[in-house]
Order: C-alpha cells, then structure tokens, then sequence
C-alpha cells in the first residue's frame, strides 16, 4: 500500500524566514543587520513570553512555529551583522571605500576563470576568487588579520596561469567596493606586475596535491572523443574552463549546463557509491557513515572546498545520510534543516543562484516528484516514468529561479535532462576514479577517461542538437507583462503541488489553461511561426556583438555606412547578414581598442568597404594592427579621419556625415575617439516628418570618448543643433559623464553592451540622467539588435531576435 499520510511542512516556515532574513541582511549595512538580528530574536522571546503567561506555548503549535521563525531568522541576520562588524573593526570596511593602495596577502579559493578580451585594447583577464588574509595600511608597519573574501581581476599571462589555487600571494593593489549583497567585499586590482607568489604553507602543500589531481584529470581527458575532454573535467569536478564559448551556450540554452557544475547530485552519488562499497566488503554497519563522509571531505577538496561546493556537499550528504537511515518520508524537513543551517553559517547563500536552484529543485522532486510518477505510470513503463517524472519535478520549480538568471525559458530542458540522465553515471562514478588515480596511474586514467568520455561526448551532442532547435531559450518578457506571467507560473505550480498531493478541484483548471497560454505564447511567439521581418523604413542599427559597439547607418536597400565592428568578426558578419547589407560603402572605426576593431574581418567577409576612416592616437596605425584592413587592395583608402571631414550618399536615401572630431594628442586612447555626425532623410517623405528632406534624421556617434574629452569637445567644437539619436559613448560607462548628455537631449539613447559585463556597463548615472531627459533607451545586452526606422508616424524601434 502507497504511503498517503501528508508532507512534512512544519519546517518550511523556519526554512523561508531564514532565507528572507539572509536577504534582508546582507543588503544592510553591519549595523543595520545586528539591529535586525537582535530586534526578531527578542519579538520571539517576548512572544515566548506572553505565550506563557496565557498558558498556550505547549497548548498551541502556531507560538511555537513563530518563536522558531523569529529566532532562526534573527541567528541568520547576527551572523551577517557580525561578519561585517569584524571586517569594519579591522579597518578593512574604510580601506575599501578609500581605494587606496593596500599592500595585501591573498589565498587563491577556486579555480581562477579566464575572461576572453574584456580589459582595455582587448586583452584577456583573469578573475580569481580569493580570501585576503592580511593586509598592510598606508603608514603602518605591520599588517593586521583581515580574513576578507574579495575578487580579483589582473592581466592574464601567456607563458602561464598567474593563479594557483591555494596557494598565497603579495602584493600592492587597488581596492573597488562590491555592490550590497556580493559575497566578496571588494574587487582587488595589481598595481603593475602580477601579485607575488610567497612560500607555500601547509594549506598550499595539501591544496597542490588535490591541484596535481585536477591538472591529471584533465590531460587523461584530452584523448577522449567529440566534445568530452571540454566535459569531463566539469562534469567530474566541476571544472569549466576548458569548454569553448559555443559548447558553453550550447549546454546552457539546452538546460544541461548543471550537470557542469558540482551540485548535491554529485556529492551523493559519491556517498552512495562508498556505501554501497562498504556493504559489498561487508565491514561493520557503523563503519558505512565515517567512510562516507571522509569521501565526501576528500571529494570537496579534490573539486575546489569554495562556499558552493561546500553547500553541495552538505546538501548531497543529507540526502545519502537520509535514505541510509531509512528515512525518506522526512526529506522535505531535512531540506528545511540543511537550508537553515547553511543560512545560519553564511547568510550569502541567500544571494547564490546555484543555492536557490538547488532547493527548489529538492523541493519540486520531494513534493510533487512522487505524485508525478504514479501518474506517469499509468500510461508507460516505470523506467521511464521515473527520470521523467525527476526531471518534469525539478524543471517545474526551478524556472522563476532561471528566470532572472538566462532571460528566458529553456523549452526543451525536460526532454534533453531526461536524454542525459542515462550517460550521467557513466561519467561521475568512474570518472571520479580516474581523477583519484590519474598522478599514480596515468595510463588507467586515460583508458578510464576515454570511455567515460564516450558517454560525455553524447551529452555535448545532446546538448548542441537541442541547442538548435527553433526558441531553445525562449526569452522572457520584459518589465509588467514578465512579472505577470511570472505570478501567472508560480501560481499554476502552487496549485499543481497542491493538487498532486491532496486533490484537484474543479477552480483550477482556469488557472492552469492561463498558465499554460502564457508559457505557449513565450516559446512559440509569432516569431516562430512567421519569419521575423526587417522593418522596410529602418535607417540606423545598433548590432548586438556583445561587449562592444557596431552601428549600420543604411544609404540603399542593401548598403550602408558601418562604424565599428565590435570584438568578433562572426558577429560582425551576422549582424550585416541579418541587415540584409551586401555593400559596405564606409567603415567607420573610432578607435584602437579591440571592442571596436576586432570584428572588421567580418565586415570585409561580407564586402569590401569602398573607403575606411579611422581615428586613434598618433602612433597607432589601423592598417598595421589589422590583418583584415592590411590585406585590402590598394583601390580601398585607409585613412585617418580629421576634423571637418565629410560624407555624402544620395543614391536612394540621402546621408550625409561630418567628421565632428578626431583627436590624436590625448593620453587616453578613448578620447580619441572619433566623433561623427549624421543626417539621413529620405526625399519621398513629406515635409515635416522625422526623416525627411527638410527635417532629416540625426545621429551622432560618440565612441568610447570619457568626460573631460567630452567637455572640451562641447566647449572648442560645440554640438549640432539638433540630435535625435545618441550613440551613449563607452558603452554607457559612468566616466562618460553627463554633460554631452544634456546638452545633445536625444530622443532615443544606444548602447552597445555585453550581456552581464565585468565593467558594470551601463553606469546608474548615466541611466538616470537619459531617464531625466526622457529618452528612450536600447540597450544590446537586454534588447539585442535595435533598428530605428523613420516613416509617415515618426520614428519607430524595433528589435530583431
């Protein structure tokens, strides 16, 4: 008979006022957050109080549930109080909001992440999770004790990684505050060289030892087939770094990009397999719990001991230690038990996406898992119900999570997790073996790696063929109508747990229909139905090429004026392909960082430009720097741009563009910029209208031009008179300033803007400057390509998918 007796929720209470305190505290400041702490835990003592002067503490369970949540949540938000009451006390708080040079002692945390050319001129960087142990003030001679968590973000080297996990380094730096809520304290900047490595202590001697295993792990897994040598570090340790930018996405709009990562799954799968080792050897029963979690203390090391593999590993342990000891039925209230620990001990997991993906996911599988499944098997064999069942559960919890996170729905997440669910063991079990034997047995590993590794490579063809499914990642609506549809969700998956569990009434199925309309009409817009088409009246487009700027200014049907080309020549060409330009009649490139020039390969794949005209500081030549430029024939002029210089096209649209300045004596290769100023009418539209002969369409392209540059510029050049369209310069960056802004008042606001950039484009200042002057602002990194169109109605923006 099947246990009907109903789910064990006294603990969610506990459990969410935990996690709402954790994200209450760590958005105040220190002393708000002791205030806080101390103001809920003495409302539970004098409900405690009151309760027992009415003789119903013991009478009635509702005191008793908000004297817990009181007393719980005031614990999470005294711990977060205190954490930053001790940095305040060590001067650490006053160093940070100084940014003044601070000599620093560091202990690298995880695996150091390389960022492909995001810093100044395109060069590579390298971020690293670290802890400074001890720190140096200006005028003191000794450092003092600080234990602060920071990142830090330094020039990546080519002979070798300038990082190593665990291991310490020295050196002087510049500190930048972190946003509230960031679990580091501060973003960490090297003056000059790269930090020093110091001698290695204990903590660095064990750490290398675990290193030698992850390095072995991943050269074993060079030999295998397909995508796995990129897989198989991250799907056994949890090691990214080797995959390329596609497989990445591809796994990430597929919905499999989890299995990458080091989740409680894992950390289970380890328990459980040395206790199933246990039973095999027959040793003693009371043996089965040390093994198992001195396997797991291994395992957290061998993977990287950072605060979510931490979590996984106790997430993971409950679970192995839950159904060892028989009970099951009471996983819900271990979940509650495990979050509320883990907020009690670190109020920032509250903040940590793969800590909320990870209990819903629990939560979804414990609720309404079970129920899902006797259902399923109605209608097919149990050995597919059952990982349906698991993955239909988890999915449904976890998507207002990923919302916020990927900006859309993964559609096709359920089928592709339950495609994968069968090669997954074939990779963790033995593959973790192999990382343990890959210094002492090299060859054993890489035989090991290399079939594991045909499992890993169908996952990496999972994932890309469902990647290239029409809406793989269905995005999400934006501001009202996504919060709506957002409630719409939540509420459907309330009342689908509920009715799983205790029974269906006839007033839910509105709200399911509603549900289920919402997400249809997501994943299948009209888009997919109907091929999206390009505006006919379009005259300005701001190309999406990520961190970076591109703009087409269209002459004809079919050809245009290009200024800057971003980072990556195949997004250059997509953009162009997607304009449905086949003439390039100018390439425009304002300046020398690589944001802005590395994509003109792309634009001279799709045509040659008839002319280029650059700007850039005096001894910086486009034709040497650039292959793609260089290898142009000599009937394409290449040029430097000077001031007054002008433009004109009339073949269908008319446009003509003024070279407003172009500087070389600055110091700051942004302030050369190049500066240009367009008119774009079109003759056939009647007198009166944007756009047409007598009141033409203006634009003005700004670069990455900084605030000073700017002033100057406004003071020794002034300003058309009129500006509809502004491109934002440097990418919306808050030393951009606001005077050009205010001065030029456009209509419509562009900017060009990597998606989750490290700069923190665009700057808060400059956002609500162009919401002050009512401009309408596009941005890349949220609306992706933007057309400006001008008709008979004005002017009109459209995005492109």
């Amino acid at each position: 008979m099947k246990d009907r007796r109903p789910l064990d929720l006294r603990l969610l209470p506990t459990a969410l006022s935990a996690w709402a305190a954790g994200l209450a505290a760590v958005h105040l400041e220190w002393g708000q957050a002791l205030q806080l702490g101390w103001t809920l835990v003495l409302a539970g003592a004098l409900l405690t109080a009151t309760a027992c002067l009415l003789n119903r503490l013991v009478a009635d369970v509702v005191p008793l549930h908000v004297l817990l949540c009181c007393v719980v949540a005031g614990l999470v938000a005294l711990t977060a109080g205190a954490q930053g009451r001790e940095l305040s006390d060590r001067g650490w708080e006053e160093a940070v909001q100084s940014e003044a040079p601070v000599t620093v002692t560091v202990r690298i945390m995880g695996q150091p992440r390389t960022l492909v050319g995001t810093g100044f001129d395109g060069e590579d960087q390298v971020l690293a999770q670290a802890v400074v142990e001890q720190a140096q003030w200006p005028g003191e001679s000794a450092p003092t004790l600080v234990d602060a968590p920071v990142v830090i973000l330094a020039a990546a080297t080519e002979d070798e990684e300038p990082f190593t996990a665990g291991h310490r380094y020295q050196g002087l730096v510049r500190l930048s505050p972190t946003d509230p809520g960031e679990r580091a304290s501060a973003m960490v900047f090297p003056f000059g060289e790269d930090l020093t490595r110091i001698p290695t202590d204990d903590r660095s001697e064990i750490a290398d030892i675990f290193n030698r295993l992850r390095a072995g792990t991943a050269e074993a897994s060079a030999h295998a087939l397909g995508d796995a040598p990129a897989l198989l570090p991250g799907l056994i340790l949890g090691d990214r770094t080797r995959q390329d930018a596609d497989l990445s996405e591809a796994m990430r709009e597929a919905g499999l990009s989890h299995l990458t990562a080091v989740s409680g799954a894992n950390c289970a799968l380890v328990m459980g397999s040395l206790m199933g080792l246990v039973r095999l050897l027959r040793l003693p029963r009371w043996s089965t719990v040390p093994v198992a979690l001195l396997g797991l203390v291994l395992f957290v090391f061998l993977v990287h001991p950072e605060p979510s593999v931490i979590r996984a590993g106790v997430m993971g342990s409950i679970s192995a230690l839950a159904l060892f000891a028989g009970r099951g039925r009471s996983a819900f209230s271990l979940l509650c038990v495990c979050v509320v620990g883990l907020l009690i001990m670190d109020p920032f997991y509250a903040m940590e996406p793969a800590f909320q993906l990870s209990a819903a996911a629990t939560a979804g599988i414990v609720i309404v898992g079970t129920r899902i499944k006797e259902r399923l098997e109605r209608l097919m064999p149990a050995w597919i119900a059952a990982p349906l069942a698991l993955a239909f559960s988890a999915q449904l919890f976890v998507i207002p999570v990923l919302l916020p996170l990927s900006g859309g729905v993964n559609t096709y997440a359920v089928p592709a997790n339950l495609l994968a669910a069968p090669f997954v063991p074939f990779v963790t079990v033995p593959g973790t073996f192999a990382a343990i034997i890959s210094t002492v047995l090299p060859w054993a590993a890489i035989v090991i790696l290399w079939c594991s590794g045909l499992a890993a490579a169908c996952l990496g063809l999972i994932g890309r063929a469902v990647a290239s499914l029409p809406q793989a990642l269905a995005p999400w609506p934006q501001e009202g109508l996504g919060v709506a549809l957002t409630v719409l969700y939540l509420s459907a998956a309330v009342i689908l747990g509920i009715g799983l569990v205790g029974g269906f009434r006839r007033w839910h199925a509105p709200v399911f229909a509603a549900a289920a309309g919402g997400m249809l009409a997501v994943v299948l817009p009209a888009a997919v139905l109907v091929s999206p088409e390009l505006p006919a009246a379009w005259r300005v487009a701001l190309c999406d090429v990520g961190q970076g700027d591109m703009l087409v200014v269209r002459t004809q049907e079919s050809a245009g004026i290009v200024v800057d080309a971003g980072e990556d020549p195949s997004l250059a060409e997509a953009c162009l392909a997607q304009l449905e330009i086949q003439t390039v009649e100018a390439l425009l490139v304002t300046h020398e960082h690589r944001d802005h020039y590395g994509g003109v390969e792309g634009v001279i794949a799709k045509d040659e430009p008839d002319m280029v005209l650059y700007s850039a500081s005096e001894e910086w030549d486009l034709d040497v720097e650039s292959a793609a430029i260089a290898g142009l024939p000599p009937s394409v002029a290449v040029h430097r741009a000077r001031p007054g210089d002008t433009l004109a096209y009339t073949e269908q649209l008319t446009v003509r563009l003024r070279v407003w300045s172009a500087d070389t004596h600055h110091a700051e290769a942004n302030d050369n910029s190049l500066v240009a100023f367009f008119e774009i009418s079109d003759p056939e539209l009647p007198p009166g209208v944007v756009g047409s002969a007598q009141d033409p369409l203006t634009l003005l392209t700004t670069g990455d031009m900084e605030e000073e540059a700017a002033a100057a510029m406004i003071r020794g050049k002034g300003l058309p008179a009129e500006v509809h369209l502004l491109k934002v310069a440097h990418h919306g960056a808050a030393n951009g300033g606001t005077e050009l802004l205010q001065a030029t008042r456009p209509e419509v606001a562009l900017i060009g803007v990597g998606e989750d950039n490290s700069y923190g484009h665009p700057g808060a200042s400059i956002l609500r400057a162009l919401e002050d002057l009512g401009a309408a602002v596009y941005r890349t990194d949220i609306h992706g390509t933007v057309v400006i169109g001008a008709d008979r109605d004005g002017l009109e923006a459209s995005t492109l998918p």
